[in-house]
């Protein structure tokens, strides 16, 4: 079988790596423009890239970097710190587990690296390629001459605050648990990535509400003075069809972005490729494959959306507009299933949910006790702190068995 993938940027590469880690004899051709630049974004992530990495290790014994030795900057990742979110601004911790890391990591030396590993074939191409099947991780359609009227009409936007980002770095700082700092501003919020040469910058913000004169001045009073990289607009949406053709299939920005928060895109590439994966080799219907994975990018945004729906320590236009956000008629069904998981929690044994989520793929007799690519205790951890309740004392009364759900502030509509 010969797979063909469009775009060497991070989900053109993940495309590949997964094919070679799951499906080793696979002939695989990556094509792409050298005058695309991969985006200068994407340097947080998941448990699930380094496992991946694992299962391309061993189908490709070439490739054996260490922690010490691979050459992609890049930093042990234990988790995510917020500071400043909820009405108390509690800070809180969202970590992957004592026995899971990650990694933080630079996209562009990344790529570099493992696209050593794949036929490489320089050039603007379209979907005319002798393969069986086409990835397209091309680039966001609504970027530079991609984006036409037609970008418009195949996409759906997905609801969220943020449409800009004033990209900065300063030195590398030293953090004993090498965490995503996630921090509210007035303005929306930044993240602060460490990597071994310098720490990367994001100050997220809403062009309708703050102008970048405006996003560079508070920048500057929160944080200090930082090398500007750069500005960067986006969309947020999601492709209404990731499939051409039943043999070509969408993938990275090409098919959907999504704001940074919890670095969700890098598992939503391995999420989309593993079930194509399924369907091209196990003969999973294309219909169920897609609706699941539409139905998963859906939940992934509106549990994004969550996280503003508590405000923070800033009462701004900007935080009245993201809460404001939370009630759109079009997340409804959306919210239902997060309440319900929510009021499970409360309520329910741990232990039993969090088995039947392992077991069931998340997914039990119509409800869910898994929500997008979180887990059911990631969900519970970020509900209890934005209440500014105290998180790790409470799996300890609800591990073992059925609880009175403690008074609470949050309203369900």
């Amino acid at each position: 079988m010969k797979i063909a993938i469009i775009g060497k940027g991070l989900a053109g590469i993940i495309t590949a790596m997964a094919w070679k880690a799951h499906y080793p004899s696979t002939e695989i051709e990556i094509h792409y423009d050298p005058e695309s630049p991969i985006e200068p974004v994407g340097s947080g992530s998941w448990p699930n890239l380094l496992d991946m990495l694992v299962d391309f290790q061993t189908s490709d014994p070439r490739c054996w970097p260490t922690w010490k030795s691979a050459d992609w900057d890049q930093t042990v990742k234990t988790g995510i710190d917020y500071e400043g979110w909820g009405e108390t601004g509690k800070s809180w911790f969202h970590e992957f587990g004592m026995h899971r890391v990650s990694m933080h990591f630079d996209p562009q030396k990344f790529c570099d690296d493992m696209g050593q590993y794949f036929t490489l074939k320089e050039g603007k191409v379209g979907y005319n390629i002798d393969a069986n099947y086409i990835y397209d991780c091309g680039g966001s359609p609504f970027s530079g001459k991609q984006c036409t009227s037609q970008s418009f009409k195949n996409y759906d936007t997905l609801i969220n605050p943020l449409n800009r980002v004033l990209l900065a770095e300063t030195d590398a700082y030293s953090d004993v648990f090498c965490t995503t700092k996630t921090i509210a501003t007035k303005d929306g919020w930044c993240f602060r990535i460490p990597l071994q040469s310098r720490t990367s910058v994001g100050y997220l913000f809403n062009t309708e509400i703050t102008s970048d004169e405006d996003a560079l001045k508070n920048f500057e009073e929160q944080f200090g003075s930082h090398t500007i990289i750069g500005w960067r607009s986006f969309h947020n949406y999601m492709a209404k069809n990731p499939v051409i053709d039943d043999r070509i299939f969408l993938n990275g920005n090409k098919y959907f972005f999504i704001e940074p928060m919890e670095a969700t895109s890098v598992t939503g590439y391995m999420v989309w490729a593993d079930r194509t994966m399924q369907h091209i080799n196990q003969g999973i219907p294309l219909d169920t494959i897609v609706k699941e994975n539409q139905r998963d990018i859906e939940e992934n945004a509106a549990f994004l959306l969550y996280h503003y729906s508590q405000g923070s320590v800033y009462d701004t236009p900007f935080w009245q507009y993201a809460k404001e956000l939370w009630n759109s008629p079009e997340l409804m069904i959306h919210k239902r299933t997060l309440n319900n998981i929510i009021e499970m929690g409360e309520k329910g044994n741990w232990r039993q949910l969090c088995m039947n989520s392992a077991m069931a793929n998340a997914r039990l007799y119509g409800k869910t006790y898994n929500y997008s690519y979180f887990s059911f205790p990631s969900v519970m951890n970020c509900y209890y702190n934005l209440l500014g309740q105290d998180y790790e004392s409470i799996p300890a009364t609800h591990w073992l068995g059925k609880v009175d759900p403690p008074d609470s502030p949050y309203k369900r509509g």
